[in-house]
């Protein structure tokens, strides 16, 4: 008599989980859509509230530069500089003290949100 295997579900990591989720939900904001995701990871899947922050935020990353040519140098990039690859692959500079500014900026003009606000974490910039 044949040995049946029973059939498995896929494993899916944490950024594809995210993924399924950010897609599945289209909401009309990016914080609503990350907080909404995060959620759904801590709740559902039981990760961490910092696990399914990071899982979310990648996911939505990948998602909304789906066709984006321009990208991040990852190999050029450091802790204290971003090297972002233009559409003509060239590169622009984004300092820590640059990326800071603009956060500063953001926060000014009321478009830095917080939405974990016990952790002060993740802060999304609206557009």
């Amino acid at each position: 008599m044949p040995t049946v295997t029973p059939l498995r579900r896929p494993h899916l990591d944490a950024r594809n989980l995210a993924a399924a989720r950010l897609l599945r939900d289209r909401w009309e904001s990016r914080v609503n859509a990350l907080a909404n995701c995060i959620e759904h990871l801590m709740s559902v899947h039981e990760m961490t509230e910092q696990n399914a922050e990071l899982a979310a935020i990648q996911a939505y990353a990948e998602i909304e530069a789906t066709n984006q040519q321009a990208r991040i140098d990852v190999e050029a990039s450091t802790s204290h500089v971003v090297v972002v690859r233009t559409e003509e692959k060239y590169p622009v500079v984004f300092t820590i003290t640059d990326l800071m500014k603009m956060l500063d900026q953001a926060r000014q003009e009321d478009r830095a949100i917080v939405f974990t606000r016990e952790r002060h974490s993740p802060t999304v910039i609206e557009q």
